[in-house]
C-alpha cells in the first residue's frame, strides 16, 4: 500500500513539473471615461501596469491649477488575456468600471485564446478594416493570385479579423508603381490610397520566389516574402518583416506557389502578433494637424494646453511650415474624445475638420 502511494506521489508532482505555468496574474481595477469603451481601456492600462509594474515614465497631470494625480505609465508589452466586469456605474457624465483583469507577465508569451484576441481587435484596434497587397514574382514573372497574399489574409482571418477587404476590390494596383511607391516609403501615396479603398491598416509587400534545384524529377523553390504594416490615416509604419518558405513539387510552378505560401503562413502568424502587440498597449498615438497657425506662439500655447488633458501622457511638435503644424499625441483614449476637448480649450480657439482612427485635422479660427 505505501508503494502505491509513493508512486501516487511521484506521477503527481511528475504532472505538476511538466504542467506549464502561465505567467498571468489578477488584479481588480478600476477605469474611467466619458465613454464605457474609454473607462474599459483605461481599466486595462491600469491593470497592466498594476500586475506587471514596469515603471518606466513618470507624469504629473495638472488641471485648473491642481495636482490632479501622479500618474505612473507603462511601455510594457504584457498581454491581457481576459477581463470580467465587476460593476459599471454612470454619473455626472462619467463611467466607471470596476473590472477582474488576468494580466500576462511574460512578455513574450503568445497564450492568447480566440476570445482574447476578438477582445483586443475589437477594444484596442477599433475593429479595425486591412486591405493586404503583396504582389509576387517568380523568377521576374508576374503570379496571378497571390499564395502569400492569400495566406495573410487567410491567418488574419481566422485570428478574428473579420473586415478584411477582398482582394478582388484592389488586385488592380497589385502591379502598379503605387504599390512600388508605398512600399519604398511614400507616405502620402500610403495616406491617399488608404483613403480612397477606406481602410484603416494596410499590409504591404512584395515575394519572390527561384528555383534552387531539380533531383529525380522533382523540383525545389525557395521564397522570400517582406511585408509591413502601416496606420492609413497617418503612415506610421507599425512593423516590417522579411520570412522564408520553401516547396518541392513535380511541377516547377507549383513548388513556387508552395513556397510563397508557406512564407505568406509565417508573415501571416507574424502579423497578427505584431498586430496583438498594438492592441495591448492603450496607450495609443493620435496624430493632430493643425491648419491656419500665424505665429509660433500658438503652438507654444495649444502645446501646453494639450499637456494639460486627462488621458495626454505626452506631446512632441513634429513639424510646422506653412503655417500648418504637425503634433504627435501619446493618448489613452478615443480620438473624437480628444476630438471634443480640442474644441474647449480654453487659450487655443480650434475647429474640428477631420477624425479618423489615430488622427485629428482641425482649422485654427480667430
Amino acid at each position: 500500500m505505501k508503494r502505491i502511494y509513493l508512486i501516487l506521489a511521484i506521477s503527481f508532482m511528475t504532472l505538476l513539473l511538466c504542467t506549464p505555468v502561465t505567467l498571468a496574474r489578477e488584479v481588480t481595477v478600476q477605469g474611467y471615461g466619458t465613454t464605457r469603451d474609454e473607462a474599459i481601456n483605461d481599466a486595462l492600462r491600469n491593470a497592466v501596469e498594476q500586475a506587471v509594474g514596469t515603471l518606466v515614465d513618470s507624469q504629473t497631470l495638472v488641471q485648473n491649477a491642481e495636482v490632479v494625480k501622479d500618474e505612473i505609465y507603462t511601455k510594457s508589452r504584457g498581454f491581457v488575456q481576459d477581463w470580467t466586469i465587476v460593476s459599471e456605474q454612470r454619473s455626472a457624465g462619467q463611467t466607471v468600471i470596476t473590472a477582474r483583469v488576468q494580466v500576462d507577465t511574460n512578455p513574450n508569451s503568445r497564450l492568447m485564446g480566440q476570445l482574447q484576441r476578438l477582445k483586443l481587435i475589437e477594444q484596442g484596434l477599433r475593429d479595425p478594416r486591412i486591405g493586404v497587397i503583396i504582389p509576387e514574382y517568380h523568377i521576374s514573372a508576374p503570379i496571378p493570385d497571390p499564395a502569400g497574399e492569400t495566406a495573410v489574409i487567410k491567418k488574419l482571418i481566422e485570428a478574428g479579423f473579420s473586415r478584411m477587404v477582398d482582394a478582388r476590390q484592389i488586385q488592380n494596383i497589385r502591379y502598379t508603381n503605387t504599390v512600388k511607391s508605398i512600399m519604398q516609403g511614400n507616405r502620402d501615396d500610403a495616406i491617399s490610397f488608404a483613403s480612397s479603398q477606406g481602410l484603416d491598416y494596410i499590409i504591404i509587400g512584395e515575394a519572390f520566389s527561384t528555383r534552387n534545384s531539380y533531383l529525380y524529377g522533382l523540383v525545389s523553390c525557395g521564397a522570400r516574402l517582406e511585408a509591413k504594416i502601416i496606420k492609413a490615416d497617418t503612415g506610421e509604419v507599425i512593423a516590417t518583416n522579411g520570412l522564408y518558405g520553401t516547396g518541392v513539387h513535380s511541377s516547377e510552378f507549383i513548388a513556387a506557389k508552395m513556397a510563397l505560401n508557406e512564407a505568406g503562413e509565417k508573415m501571416g502568424d507574424y502579423m497578427v502578433q505584431q498586430l496583438m502587440a498594438f492592441a495591448s498597449n492603450p496607450e495609443k498615438g493620435v496624430q493632430l494637424i493643425v491648419k491656419g497657425i500665424t505665429s509660433y506662439n500658438k503652438i507654444s500655447i495649444l502645446e501646453s494646453e494639450l499637456k494639460q488633458l486627462r488621458g495626454v501622457k505626452n506631446v512632441y511638435v513634429r513639424g510646422y511650415n506653412g503655417g500648418i503644424v504637425t503634433i504627435d499625441i501619446n493618448y489613452t483614449y478615443a480620438p473624437k474624445t480628444l476630438a471634443s476637448e480640442l474644441e474647449k480649450l480654453s487659450g487655443i480657439n480650434l475647429s474640428i475638420t477631420d477624425i479618423s482612427n489615430s488622427g485629428i485635422q482641425a482649422m485654427m479660427k480667430y
